[in-house]
């Protein structure tokens, strides 16, 4: 598929500049749209450094995009390996996974897109839409006039508010504590041989898991990468999350709280909690983090994603939990599926907006329904409910297996 210059299919504007949005902009605009992307946010985005597992998918929409790739894209993991308590190994699988960023991502998509198309501090008020176009309104006053709007503005997505205002984000019980350490702060025995796979600890009804990524400034030579780590611990919703939401004024935050108002006794207690479960190599990690934060997890699914000219797309319109690893592999397989399908209906989007909410509907629920049969060990209460019946090594092999590799396993 080769980039065109003009904009001869229409124009089709993107509420959300993150990974759908980018990802659909792109492939879109090279098949003759016009597009524009309006964001939010007034400055750059970033996730502070979380780090991706990468699939087959991700690398096609990549390619597509007009992305080069090569081994700068991240850091190779020969397999996997899990730590008991007491640090010695109780379980291995080989699986070579190129491990990466959200920002090295981000980045690269930026970079493809022309600056001109990308609109920062823009927030899409609403739009009203007709037979021959949208008009989309803009937080400035200012509308605009499109053939599609595309909603790719997150799992708060305002735009699906607007469209399904009874579908709202479900706690799943649980919250993952997130992290990254300088690889060059590890100590001889935590970087020897640890730091080098795709690591586990699983602490009864908890899982804990890390890898290396990028540096600073996208560095990959060994000494100069990041450990990035998640630990996921049940959270009972009103009491436990609640309390962890609560900054030291005592203000709760709904759903999510920024880390520099995390209180610094939950931060003790994390930490303490480390030296008592977790693998002395995991809890190096966690002592060594400067300020971990925290993201209560959810599920979240559309009934459906299309609304005449307006599609919901992205986390707008399903958010799967990370145990799949298919975050911003689903963003890009619904851009690259919203992209095959104009393409394939000579770009008439009443004959492929039909073709395509079939196919991303079944897909989504895929995702979602993975996703709580990866974690429903970890969520608040499955302890009561299910006590574990299978051997710490068997636990062990089963994640190994399962964690991070999208939906190619599932029957």
């Amino acid at each position: 598929m080769t980039e065109r210059q003009d904009d001869s299919r229409g124009r089709i504007i993107i509420c959300g500049g993150s990974m759908a949005g980018l990802f659909a902009g792109l492939l879109l605009r090279r098949q003759g749209w016009r597009v524009d992307i309006f964001e939010r946010s007034g400055e750059e985005l970033a996730s502070r450094g979380a780090g991706l597992v990468t699939h087959r998918e991700l690398y096609e929409a990549l390619s597509r995009c007009g992305i080069h790739l090569d081994r700068s894209l991240g850091v190779e993991v020969p397999g996997r390996i899990t730590l008991q308590q007491d640090g010695s190994l109780l379980g291995t699988r080989p699986l070579v996974q190129i491990m990466t960023s959200w920002d090295r991502l981000y980045r690269l998509l930026r970079e493809a897109l022309p600056r001109e198309c990308y609109h920062s501090g823009e927030l899409v008020c609403g739009f009203e839409q007709s037979d021959t176009g949208v008009t989309v309104f803009l937080s400035g006053g200012d509308s605009e006039r499109a053939d599609l709007l595309i909603g790719a503005d997150g799992f708060r997505s305002g735009l699906r508010a607007q469209l399904l205002p009874e579908v709202a984000p479900a706690y799943a019980g649980y919250v993952a504590w997130r992290g990254l350490v300088e690889e060059e702060a590890l100590s001889q025995v935590c970087s020897q041989d640890f730091v080098t796979w795709f690591g586990f600890c699983l602490p009864e009804h908890e899982q804990m898991l890390g890898y290396l990524v990028a540096g600073v400034g996208d560095d990959l030579r060994p000494g100069h990468r990041r450990y990035n780590w998640v630990w996921y611990r049940p959270a009972e919703a009103t009491s436990a999350l609640a309390d962890l939401l609560t900054d030291a004024e005592g203000r709760v935050h709904e759903m999510a709280i920024p880390p520099d108002q995390v209180r610094g006794e939950i931060l003790s207690r994390l930490r303490a909690d480390a030296r008592r479960v977790l693998s002395s190599q995991f809890n190096e990690v966690v002592r060594l983090t400067e300020r971990p934060f925290f993201q209560p997890i959810y599920d979240l699914e559309c009934p459906r994603l299309v609304f005449g000219r307006v599609l919901l797309m992205g986390d707008a319109a399903f958010v799967g939990r990370p145990h799949v690893g298919m975050g911003v592999t689903k963003a890009a397989a619904d851009a690259l599926a919203l992209a095959d399908a104009m393409e394939a209906a000579g770009h008439d989007h009443r004959a492929a907006l039909p073709t395509w909410e079939a196919d991303r509907l079944s897909y989504g629920r895929a995702v979602v329904k993975r996703g709580r049969e990866l974690g429903a060990e970890l969520e608040a209460g499955a302890a009561a409910e299910s006590p574990p019946e299978v051997s710490a090594q068997a636990r062990a092999a089963d994640l190994m297996s399962t964690i991070g590799v999208g939906l190619a396993r599932v029957a």
